[in-house]
């Protein structure tokens, strides 16, 4: 498994645990088509027509949601996260190749974690979601991203 597809899940599991945690049973079988073809440098897919009304569950939005902001921060956000922190991103590469993953989570600046959000939210809506929706998401992916791995739901 690719290091973006391992941080990509891990990042929509702890959203779907803050947000929908009656779907983590089935969270591997709900997000295993939606991580097939997770790559980093595309966040641009779309979802077919008519896919979108026959999800009742978070973990695909989520996931694909999460897939975006991984990609966003291994891509810098804008070159912004290198150019803020280049250590930091060297900090984050490493440890999204490195297994497990480390019990800090990287210190990203406020200017960063606004810029990740908005990636969240763009993506939520382009996927359909509702603003008070799609807000709830990227609010749950930030707070993902913020959170040390044990004080995640």
């Amino acid at each position: 498994m690719r290091s973006h597809t391992a941080h990509t899940r891990r990042l929509a599991r702890a959203v779907v645990a803050a947000l929908a945690p009656e779907e983590l049973p089935a969270f591997d079988l709900l997000a295993a088509p939606y991580l097939d073809g997770v790559d980093a440098s595309d966040d641009s897919g779309e979802l077919e027509f008519g896919v979108l009304e026959a999800v009742a569950t978070l973990t695909p939005v989520a996931t694909m949601v999460c897939a975006a902001v991984a990609g966003a921060a291994l891509r810098g956000v804008s070159g912004e996260v290198e150019r803020a922190s280049g250590s930091a991103t060297r900090r984050i590469a490493a440890a999204l190749h490195r297994r497990p993953a480390p019990a800090q989570p990287p210190g990203w600046t406020p200017q960063q974690l606004a810029e990740l959000r908005e990636v969240a939210l763009g993506r939520a809506v382009a996927l359909g979601l509702d603003e008070a929706a799609a807000g709830a998401l990227a609010d749950a992916v930030v707070g993902a991203l913020v959170l040390p791995p044990e004080r995640q739901p």
